[in-house]
């Protein structure tokens, strides 16, 4: 678990922080993927997790980070006293933690954030022991009381059934789930799983990241999309927002065909963004891709390994699927600032 804590990277924030504002008493087990995103699928998922015997309490399982973190309220519960607001200059660039602090990789930029010791986080049959997590103390709509990095996921499987309204964490397997189809790919130095795609002919390097609820891509695979003559689409503009609060509009295309192993989408609309996140996992001078809840939600169910760094996908029919934006894209005429 140490290893990931040097690169930790939260990899894509659209619109919220996936982190706990005020959570009330803990929550009795309810549905465990959540927050919508379109009328006929589930978006990010929600998984029911004990924090040092507090809960269960409702943690986002966020494949896109590498560290577990800890919300505001249930630290306070815990005994966490906030140390005082960093002043910017607390972490030398060489060092991850120090006097209680950390330094966090997001989607724009580095942040440093309070960290606390947490023995023990159970998630059902198998636990995380021994971590030093930050502390968030940013909110969503999601009510989840935490983020549940890779780093609690080492050498396990995540499953989830879209049908059933299932997840489960097991043990690594070399073989694939009945009736899903695998994506060969790799586990990234940081523990996070990177797959092959391809978008207008393109491939590309993905991160497979759960804690967003759209797509995003780097700069270089706009290149080349127009190099090839694959022309995207501008179609408007999204805010992003990071961990330390702070905004940036991004412009929203709509990309030409992708695949993904089994599954062919056509008019997907994702947001270009030059990531700190791609940065921090080398991909910023190839074409990159970060494989968000819209493409995930398209199938079926989805098991992603920790241990292979293979993606399992179930889906159902062949023929391809079209997705259109949601309210939260801007007119194309909207201006930054």
């Amino acid at each position: 678990m140490k290893r990931l804590l040097m690169t930790q990277v939260m990899a894509a924030l659209l619109g919220a922080v996936p982190a706990l504002a005020e959570m009330p008493a803990p929550v009795a087990p309810e549905p465990i993927y959540a927050i919508p995103t379109r009328p006929d699928r589930a978006g990010r998922v929600l998984a029911p997790v004990v924090v040092d015997g507090y809960g269960p309490v409702r943690f986002l399982v966020d494949t896109g980070c590498s560290g577990t973190m800890v919300g505001l309220h249930i630290a306070r519960a815990l005994g966490f006293n906030p140390p005082p607001a960093p002043d910017g200059t607390a972490l030398p660039a060489d060092v991850t933690v120090n006097n209680n602090l950390m330094r966090v990789h997001d989607v724009l930029g580095p942040v440093i954030m309070p960290t606390m010791r947490v023995g023990r986080i159970d998630m059902g049959r198998f636990a995380a022991t021994d971590m030093v997590a930050p502390v968030l103390s940013l909110g969503d709509q999601s009510g989840a009381g935490g983020v549940l990095g890779t780093n609690s996921l080492m050498d396990r499987r995540l499953s989830v059934n879209f049908r059933r309204d299932e997840i489960r964490i097991e043990n690594s397997r070399r073989t694939a789930p009945l009736g899903h189809d695998t994506v060969r790919g790799s586990v990234h130095e940081a523990g996070l799983v990177i797959v092959p795609i391809e978008i207008g002919g393109v491939r590309a390097k993905a991160l497979v990241d759960t804690g967003a609820e759209r797509s995003m891509f780097n700069p270089s695979l706009l290149d080349k999309l127009t190099a090839r003559g694959r022309q995207t689409e501008l179609m408007g503009r999204i805010e992003i927002v990071n961990l330390a609060g702070e905004r940036r509009l991004a412009e929203v295309h709509m990309l030409p065909g992708i695949r993904l192993g089994p599954i062919t989408v056509s008019n997907l609309y994702a947001t270009l963004i030059d990531a700190h996140a791609f940065t921090a996992l080398g991909l910023e001078d190839e074409p990159a891709f970060i494989l968000g809840m819209d493409l995930l939600g398209m199938s079926d169910g989805f098991a992603l390994d920790f241990g292979t760094g293979d993606l399992h996908l179930r889906v159902r029919t062949r023929t391809p699927a079209r997705w259109s934006a949601g309210s939260r894209v801007q007119n194309v005429d909207a201006r930054p600032g």
